[in-house]
């Protein structure tokens, strides 16, 4: 059940990042800073580098540098390499951390929910606040659990998940 648990989190966490590169176009990351200032030629050399996807990430590397030193920014392509390490090894631990909060969290929210001796309105002001006081965790758990959830509208109405009809629609 845990590794469940722990795969959709991981699951919400990267469907939350595919959601912010979306947000950006088709046309994918901002170019790096680097190239600002470089003709269209260098420009276009270290595209093809990244464009050769039968290449390993490590050559691909080498490759950049090199092409920084033809064109004397070998230092700044090493310091927005640093930075990309950095921000890399920052999401990691703010993941780590995320998904350390989550079983806790995830407790906090079924004792609301289970919690008898309150209205419906006092049961949506305390989700309201466990929200505001713990919103990713929130939008994490919520995420997960609507995997769960039955799809609107019940089975009956057209075809399942897969595309295809529910086993007990069976008229045709």
């Amino acid at each position: 059940m845990n590794s469940l648990f722990f795969a959709l989190v991981i699951l919400g966490v990267a469907e939350c990042g595919s959601y912010e590169m979306n947000r950006r176009g088709r046309h994918g990351p901002p170019e790096p800073p680097f190239l600002r200032n470089m003709t269209q030629e260098a420009r276009r050399e270290y595209r093809n580098i990244l464009r050769n996807k039968n290449e390993t990430i490590a050559a691909q590397k080498q490759q950049i540098l090199a092409w920084a030193r033809n064109h004397s920014i070998e230092a700044q392509v090493q310091q927005f390499e640093a930075n990309l390490t950095q921000h890399k090894n920052e999401l990691r631990a703010n993941v780590t951390a995320l998904l350390a909060e989550l079983p806790q969290a995830y407790q906090r929210l079924n004792q609301i929910t289970d919690n008898e001796n309150q209205t419906p309105i006092q049961m949506r002001e305390a989700i309201n606040q466990f929200k505001n006081s713990s919103r990713k965790e929130f939008e994490v758990l919520m995420f997960a659990s609507g995997q769960f959830r039955p799809r609107r509208g019940g089975p009956r109405r057209g075809p399942g998940r897969n595309g295809k009809k529910d086993w007990h629609n069976r008229s045709e």
